[in-house]
This record gives C-alpha cells, structure tokens and sequence, in this order.
C-alpha cells in the first residue's frame, strides 16, 4: 500500500520526528509499503533523523502559518495527492487536519496526535480544541497514543485506536547500572512544555543534600540561554550540565543512575520507553498523558503531581541514598520495555492500516 504522512518539518530532533521516520522506515522495510514524508515548510535543512532509501520525501515549500499561504498548501498538496493516488493519508495534526476535508480522497483519511487531549486546555486554547474535536468528526480514523487520550477523543471520531509509541533503540546487549555514577539525566526541547526551570528548582534542593552528585540535560530549543542563565542564577553550574541534542543518547543513559522529566504535558514520551529500554529508572511529573500510565511506583520509578517541586526531590533524594532500590527499578522497567518494542507495535499499525482499507 502507499502511505502519505503530512508533517510540519523533519529537520527538528523532537519525539515526533524521532517517530515519524522510525515508523516510515519500519513500514517500507519490514512490509513493504510505499511510504511518502510531506512536509510544508522544510526550509532547505537536512532530515534530522536518517530516513531508509525507500522512504521518499517532499517538501511543498509553503509556511502555512502565514496568513493567506494556506490556500497554496492545499493547492500544491491536492496536485500531490491526485498525482501520488494514496491508500492511506495520515495528518500529524498540524495547521493541515483543519483543511484535510479539502483534499481529494483517494484513500483512508486518518491521524495521529502525538500530544494528548488536555494539551490545548493546559496552554489556554480551548478554541482551537474545540476546531480539533470538529476536525477529526470527519475522518475514517484518529490514532491517540495513550488509553486516557483515546477515551478523551472517542465522543469526537468514528473510529478512535490507540497505539503506543515504540521504542526503537538498537539494544547491544548492555543496560545501565543504576547507583554506579553519581549522575542523572534529562532530554528534551528547551521549551515551556518541558519545564526545565522546575527540574533545576528540584536539582537545588538534590545539590544541597548530595554534592556529589551531577544532572546533564541534552536538548536543543529557543528557551536554551534562558534556561542556562536561570542555573547560572541558582549557582548550580558546576553540577548541571547543558548539551545539544544528540544520536547517542542511548549511550547516555547506560552512563546515568535514573531519567527525570518535569513535562507539563506529553503526548507518550518517547525518551520514557528510550530509557526503559536502556534499564534507566524514571521519576516524572505525572503530567497527561503517559507517565503515570506506564511508570508502576517504586516498581521502575515514581511519578508526582505537576509542580510538586519537593515532592519530586524527595523521591529522587530516597533513591539516591538506596542503591539497591535504583538497581531493583532498573531491571524491573528493563523488562516493561518489551511490551513497547517495534515490533509489536508496528504489526498493530500495519494491523490498522489494513482493516482500514477492507473496511471501505
């Protein structure tokens, strides 16, 4: 079958993206399905994560977030789509699910949403929500990625699926040991989204009763030299660590002892089943949605309420000082991790591309 995905850019090192290709890269070698990457706005840069040879991408070559533009994006896209005949045309849920009625079908119309339901009320705009609740009424299907979003979604589409994001770390046979450095991690963009300033608020409070101990965060982001200047002010640049974002974080975390987030919202956090399946024990903000649905409690992390600030050093200080804690937590999430390989995860989307088409 041929399979278009409509994104925003790929040139970005985010979880998106991270997936995004991953999946067109599985759904062309290991099924054989044509796979087409359609972005608007691309800007001339590189794909940022390597896509296989016989993914194709395409770039319209149209900022449809400028006013007046979107009417050539849906121009150039519906000569695409009549030229290119899909089975089945995928929104990532950018400014283009809102046009998607618009577009010639040749096919399945359906999406994916790498956020969750509640991202739209956290940040204030419950008008564009309520355009998404709309959007999606007239789609075959909507793909959420956790179990609380697709039951938030469900009074809105058809056809609503959930399907966890896969991991797709390449495992060498190695696994973090937990209590061996004295260094935690962090990853993700320097956004408001992903609250870095807390996570520095709880490292003071960790820094004040372990010295020794050290945070590196790896990311990239517009909010970067704020961030840097916020722990310059906290007087923690000697135990906070900023770096860009890297290929190798996987080799990061088999150097770390535990993975912290401090999220406002996610979507299902790409780097939480990364770090399971490096053996890297997780404490999070419980933010919706994933965390507090993958993470079991003092099984193979700790979640605590948005904003807990004390709360979440708390739990990260008492595994600090158990070692043996932090190694029982870091076999436990090593085994939750296969539950999320590719595998399984992209026979259920080939599963659901399929019943997709036999269904028209």
């Amino acid at each position: 079958m041929k399979i278009i995905y409509l994104v925003d850019t790929l040139y970005k090192a985010g979880g998106m993206e991270h997936i995004l290709t991953a999946k067109a890269n599985a759904l062309t070698e290991r099924y054989g399905h044509e796979v087409l990457l359609v972005t608007n706005h691309q800007k001339g840069r590189p794909v940022f994560f390597p896509l296989s040879s016989g993914v194709r991408h395409i770039d319209l070559d149209v900022n449809y977030r400028i006013p007046l533009r979107m009417h050539r994006y849906v121009k150039r896209l519906s000569a695409l789509l009549l030229a290119e005949r899909p089975d089945i045309v995928v929104s990532t849920c950018g400014k283009e699910l809102f046009r998607m009625h618009q577009l010639p079908r040749t096919g399945v119309v359906m999406a994916e949403f790498h956020f969750s339901h509640e991202t739209y009320r956290i940040k204030g705009q419950t008008a564009k929500l309520r355009r998404m609740e709309k959007a999606v009424g007239g789609l075959d299907c909507f793909v959420a990625l956790t179990k609380e979003d697709a039951a938030a979604w469900k009074p809105f589409c058809p056809r609503v699926e959930q399907i966890y994001n896969p991991s797709f770390f390449a495992s060498d046979g190695r696994f973090a040991r937990p209590a061996a450095r004295k260094r935690c991690l962090s990853a993700g963009r320097f956004e408001k989204q992903k609250n870095f300033e807390d996570l520095v608020r709880v490292w003071k409070r960790i820094h004040a009763s372990h010295p020794d101990w050290t945070l590196d965060i790896f990311g990239n982001g517009r909010l970067k030299d704020r961030l840097a200047h916020f722990i310059d002010k906290e007087g923690l640049g000697s135990c906070i660590h900023l770096h860009p974002s890297t290929h190798g974080l996987r080799k990061e975390m088999l150097e770390s002892s535990l993975f912290l987030m401090t999220s406002i919202y996610e979507g299902f956090p790409l780097v939480m089943i990364e770090a399971a399946s490096a053996g890297l024990p997780f404490i999070s903000y419980a933010c919706p949605c994933g965390p507090a649905e993958f993470i079991r409690d003092g099984v193979d992390g700790f979640t605590v309420p948005v904003g807990d600030v004390d709360g979440m050093a708390a739990r990260i200080s008492d595994c600090l000082d158990r070692p043996r804690l932090l190694e029982e937590m870091g076999r436990n999430i090593r085994s939750r991790a296969s539950a999320f390989g590719a595998d399984a995860v992209m026979d259920q989307w080939n599963r659901l591309f399929s019943s997709l088409l036999m269904g028209r």
